[in-house]
């Protein structure tokens, strides 16, 4: 690519623009995918262990205790 194109206020300000949004889609897709982690285990939690805390975790407070 030639110094002038790349020196040129509307290649720069595209490119910003360009660069702004990979930046949002990488935040919107972490944040997705955070929630879905959190969703199966609250799913996890409430289907195979009744809402209770699993042994290990009692285990890992008294040991920590």
């Amino acid at each position: 690519m030639s110094n002038s194109v790349q020196h040129n206020p509307l290649f720069i300000s595209i490119k910003e623009l360009i660069e702004d949004s990979k930046q949002q889609v990488a935040v919107t897709v972490n944040a997705e995918i955070t929630l879905l982690y959190w969703k199966v285990g609250k799913r996890i939690n409430v289907e195979v262990l009744g809402n209770e805390r699993a042994e290990y975790g009692k285990q890992g407070v008294a040991t920590i205790s």
